[in-house]
C-alpha cells in the first residue's frame, strides 16, 4: 500500500482462513494486481449502533465463511426476534465493505416485490439501463445481475427479514447464482437447505450483556458498580437480548436517579415475553401526544421514514408541530425509532416495535381517523407526482413511494372514492416516469381492479385507468393488449361525459399516437386533427395540452416524410412550451429533441 492510501485507511487488517479481514473504515485500497473501485455502489441503511459489543466473534466467523466459499454464498444469521440480526449485518456491511468492491445490495424480503428492488438499486445505485422487452421483474433482476458492473470483483447482498417460508421462497427465484455474489440473509427460520450455511445468533453472554448495560448508561454513571448483583439480574430478567438491555438502557440514562433495583421492581414477572414487558415500560414514560404519534408511526410501511411525511400527516390530524418534534425526540431517546444513514431527519422502526406499537393502535378508538389521515397525505403526495420526471422529482419522493405502496396494499379502505384512483395512478406515474415500464404494469393494472370493484364499469375513472394501463402497453410495444383498452377507455368517455370533454380529446390523442407506433398513419393522422381542434376549443390556443397535440401531430408527418408540415408544429409547439414552461422542463426537451431529429433527416 502506498503511503497516500495508507493515509487513507482507518482500521487493521489480519489474516483469516480464507484471505484478509478488514477492520475498520478503509476508504481507499490498491493491492499489486488489482485496483478495487473507488467508489462501488451501496445502499446500507442503517447506521449501526455505536454501543456494539459482544459480537466480534460472530463477526470474524460470517466473513470467513462468505470469503471461503468458492460458489454462491448464502449465509444465514438465524435467530429469534430482539437478538439483533440486522445490527450485526449492519455492522458487517459497514466494517468489511472494502472487501465487496462490487458494492452492498440491502434487501427488504418483506417488501413486496423483491426483484423490483434489485432492478430499483440498479437503476438509482449504478445507472443501468434496463431492457424493456424484459416483460417481467424476475426476468429485469436476473439481467441486472448479469450485467452487475464487471471487472469489481465480490458483491455483498445482504438478504434482511426473511421472517417466513413465503418469503424464502419467493427469494429464491431472483437472487444471484454467479460465485462473485454473496448472500447474508437474516432470518427467524432455521434448515433452509443444503445451500444455506447457517450461523445461529444466541443471546449475548452475560458479562457481555453488563459491558453494553454498563456502556449504554455512560462512563461516568456508576449504578452499575454500585448495584453488580442487581446489573447481573436485570440483565438475566431481559435475557440477554441486545434491543431489550438498549430499551432499558434508554430507559434508566433518562432518569439518573432511578436505581437498578427500582427498575426490577418496575418490571413484570415474566408472564408475557421480556421484549413486550419493556416495550410496554419504554410506552409508559411516553407523554400522551408522543403514544399518538408512535401509534402513527406503525401505519408506515417497514421502510425509512421521513419526518416530513411525519409532518405531513399530523397536519391531517391538526397536531401541533412543537408535539410532533417532542415526540420525535421523546422516540429516538428511548430508543423506538432508529436513524438512517446518510438520511437526515429520517428514521426506522425496529420490527417488533412496530408490531407492538400496531397492536396499541387496534386498541385505539381513534384508530380509523389516524389511517385516514394517513392515506390523505400520501394521496396528496401521489396527485403531485408528474408524468415527466426530473431527477430532482425522483429525488423528492422515491422514499415516499414504500409509504403510498403501504396505502395501496394495506390501507386502500380508507380512501375515499374520489382518490382511489390516485394511489395507483401514482404508484404508475413514479416508475414509468422513470422508463421502468415493468414495475410500473401491476399497479396500473391493480388500479383498474380496484376501481372496477369499487365504483363498478361505468365511472369516469374506470376510462382514466383503462387508459393509463393502455398507455403503459403501447409503451412496451405490447400494441394489440393496447388498443382495445384505448377504444373501451374513448368510447366509455364519449358515454359519459359527452363528445366534447378534453378527456375525450386524451383518449383521441393516445389513440392516434398508437396507430402512428404501428404505422397506420391513415387512421392516425384525422384522430390526431379531431383531438388538437377539441383542444383548442376547450382549453385554449395557449395551453400544455395543445403543445402536445400539435407536437404529436408533427411526429406523425415527420414519420411519413412530409417535413414540410411537420416543420412549423415542431416550431409553434416549441415556443408554447418555453412559454408555458419554462425553458427548463422535460417537455421542452422533448420539443428540441423532435426538431433536432426533423433537422437531421
Amino acid at each position: 500500500m502506498n503511503q497516500s492510501n495508507q493515509d487513507n485507511a482507518k482500521g487493521w487488517q489480519t489474516q483469516v482462513d480464507g484471505g484478509i479481514l478488514y477492520q475498520g473504515d478503509i476508504s481507499i485500497y490498491n493491492s499489486p494486481t488489482q485496483q478495487l473501485h473507488p467508489s462501488p455502489p451501496n445502499n446500507i441503511p442503517y447506521r449501526g449502533v455505536a454501543n456494539f459489543v459482544g459480537r466480534d466473534d460472530k463477526l470474524v466467523e460470517l466473513h470467513k465463511k462468505l470469503l471461503q466459499n468458492d460458489n454462491a454464498a448464502i449465509l444465514a444469521l438465524a435467530a429469534m426476534g430482539g437478538m439483533g440480526k440486522t445490527e450485526l449485518a449492519t455492522q458487517y456491511a459497514h466494517r468489511y465493505k472494502v472487501n465487496y468492491p462490487g458494492g452492498v445490495c440491502w434487501l427488504d424480503a418483506r417488501k413486496p416485490d423483491l426483484a423490483a428492488e434489485i432492478v430499483q438499486f440498479a437503476q438509482f445505485y449504478m445507472k443501468l439501463e434496463v431492457p424493456q422487452t424484459l416483460l417481467t421483474s424476475q426476468e429485469q433482476a436476473k439481467w441486472c445481475w448479469h450485467n452487475w458492473q464487471p471487472q469489481t470483483g465480490l458483491v455483498l447482498v445482504v438478504l434482511d427479514n426473511v421472517d417466513d417460508v413465503t418469503n424464502w421462497e419467493k427469494s429464491c427465484q431472483v437472487l444471484p447464482t454467479d460465485n462473485r455474489f454473496r448472500i447474508l440473509m437474516t432470518t427467524r427460520l432455521r434448515n433452509l437447505g443444503s445451500t444455506v450455511q447457517q450461523i445461529t445468533l444466541d443471546e449475548l453472554l452475560p458479562n457481555d450483556a453488563l459491558n453494553l448495560l454498563t456502556t449504554l448508561l455512560g462512563e461516568n454513571d456508576q449504578r452499575v458498580q454500585r448495584e453488580p448483583q442487581t446489573a447481573v439480574n436485570l440483565c438475566k430478567w431481559l435475557g440477554y437480548l441486545p434491543l431489550g438491555l438498549q430499551l432499558v438502557g434508554a430507559y434508566l440514562a433518562e432518569d439518573p436517579n432511578l436505581s437498578l433495583t427500582e427498575i426490577l421492581q418496575r418490571l413484570p414477572a415474566p408472564q408475557k415475553s421480556q421484549l413486550e414487558a419493556v416495550f410496554e415500560l419504554s410506552w409508559q414514560q411516553l407523554n400522551y401526544m408522543t403514544q399518538r404519534v408512535g401509534e402513527l408511526l406503525s401505519l408506515f410501511a417497514p421502510d425509512i421514514i421521513p419526518w416530513q411525511l411525519v409532518e405531513s400527516v399530523s397536519q391531517q390530524l391538526n397536531l401541533a408541530k412543537a408535539d410532533v418534534d417532542e415526540a420525535r425526540k421523546q422516540l429516538y431517546q428511548r430508543h423506538l425509532i432508529q436513524g438512517v444513514a446518510e438520511r437526515e431527519s429520517c428514521y426506522k422502526i425496529h420490527p417488533l416495535i412496530r408490531e407492538f406499537l400496531q397492536g396499541k393502535l387496534v386498541r385505539l378508538n381513534t384508530a380509523d381517523d389516524l389511517k385516514k389521515a394517513f392515506a390523505a397525505a400520501l394521496v396528496k403526495i401521489a396527485q403531485k407526482i408528474p408524468e415527466s420526471l426530473t431527477l430532482e422529482d425522483i429525488k423528492s419522493v422515491q422514499l415516499t413511494i414504500p409509504h403510498l405502496t403501504e396505502v395501496a396494499q394495506n390501507l386502500i379502505d380508507v380512501v375515499e372514492d374520489e382518490n382511489l384512483i390516485l394511489v395507483f395512478v401514482g404508484l404508475g406515474k413514479f416508475y414509468q416516469g422513470q422508463g421502468l415500464y415493468t414495475l410500473a404494469a401491476p399497479w396500473y393494472e391493480q388500479g383498474l381492479s380496484t376501481v372496477q370493484t369499487r365504483l363498478g364499469d361505468a365511472h369516469p375513472d374506470v376510462a382514466t385507468s383503462l387508459n393509463d394501463l393502455a398507455g403503459l402497453y403501447n409503451f412496451q410495444g405490447r400494441y394489440d393488449q393496447a388498443e382495445p383498452l384505448y377504444l373501451q377507455a374513448l368510447e366509455l368517455r364519449k358515454r359519459l361525459l359527452g363528445d366534447a370533454h378534453p378527456d375525450v380529446a386524451t383518449s383521441l390523442n393516445d389513440l392516434a399516437g398508437l396507430y402512428n407506433f404501428q404505422g397506420r398513419y391513415d387512421q392516425a393522422e384525422p384522430l390526431y386533427l379531431q383531438a388538437l381542434e377539441l383542444r383548442k376549443r376547450l382549453l385554449g390556443d395557449a395551453h400544455p395540452h395543445v403543445a402536445t397535440s400539435l407536437n404529436d401531430l408533427a411526429n406523425l408527418y415527420y414519420s411519413q416524410g412530409s417535413y414540410d408540415q411537420a416543420e412549423p408544429l415542431f416550431l409553434q409547439a416549441l415556443e408554447l412550451r418555453k412559454r408555458l414552461l419554462g425553458d427548463a422542463h422535460p417537455h421542452v426537451a422533448t420539443s428540441l429533441n423532435d426538431l433536432a431529429n426533423l433537422y437531421y433527416s
